[in-house]
């Protein structure tokens, strides 16, 4: 496989997560009775949200940016607490779904945690097609939402 690999995420990153989140979430906002220019505007700003979120919510989390041979393909941000390390997202472009890359990091977070003998959690949405891959990680859900679940992983 190829060189996957994750670094931390700096300001020069904004761009690329700007555009991972307006492909990623493209779809979603399709139907919508919006010109594009405007459906990329709202989603430009639920990146903005979604930074200033997991920075209030999740500011001692890593945040990096996944890489395939050197180019940017998504995000991950990790909370590695005491007992649980917290998956609070990991997202990839469209292009680079269903290419077994998302499996692979999952793999590696998971035998790191395994190896400290904690947990793994996360909170996906109902729709989500990753949710699949966690429940095919071994993933349970232990608590379930109106729009998504909370799932956990035990080493």
């Amino acid at each position: 496989m190829a060189a996957l690999t994750i670094r931390p995420e700096t300001a020069e990153d904004d761009a690329f997560l700007r555009r991972l989140t307006v492909e990623g979430r493209w779809a979603e906002f399709a139907p919508l009775p919006l010109s594009d220019a405007h459906k990329r505007m709202l989603l430009e700003q639920q990146h903005l949200a979604r930074q200033h979120h997991y920075r209030t919510y999740y500011g001692g989390a890593d945040f990096g940016v996944i890489e395939l041979e050197g180019e940017p393909i998504g995000r991950l941000c990790l909370l590695r607490g005491a007992r649980d390390h917290l998956l609070v997202d990991i997202a990839l472009l469209p292009e680079r779904s269903g290419q077994g890359l998302g499996g692979t990091l999952l793999d590696s977070i998971l035998a790191e945690a395994a190896a400290l003998g904690r947990t793994v959690s996360l909170r996906v949405e109902h729709t989500n097609p990753a949710r699949r891959l966690y429940e095919r990680k071994g993933f349970r859900e232990s608590a379930r939402h109106e729009i998504d679940a909370e799932m956990v992983w035990a080493p």
